[in-house]
């Protein structure tokens, strides 16, 4: 039994990992007003900004799939409380006594 629970936790350790590192938030533009007079800087800095929105996008994506799963492991965990203690479930106050 427990290293049928040991196992289940070394499963369950780099996927713990890998969520807590999985949504990076994209490195923001430098703040520099393009010039009007080089194209060159001009379309750099532009391609910084898409970078940076495409970037968000692909984060604020990953935070809500994460967000997902969490609700999802949190209900079966839950639900598995209650299961196993029924009427004796309950959150005991975290409150200094």
């Amino acid at each position: 039994m427990i290293r049928a629970a040991t196992f289940l936790v070394m499963l369950a350790a780099p996927t713990f990992a890998i969520a807590q590192v999985g949504c990076m938030p994209p490195e923001e533009p430098f703040a520099y007003e393009p010039p009007a007079d080089d194209p060159e800087l001009r379309a750099l800095i532009d391609e910084q900004y898409q970078d940076y929105i495409r970037g968000t996008e692909d984060y604020l994506n990953c935070l809500n799939a994460e967000a997902t799963r969490a609700r999802a492991e949190y209900q079966a965990i839950f639900d598995r409380y209650l299961r196993y203690f029924g009427e004796n479930a309950g959150l005991k106050s975290n409150a200094p006594g």
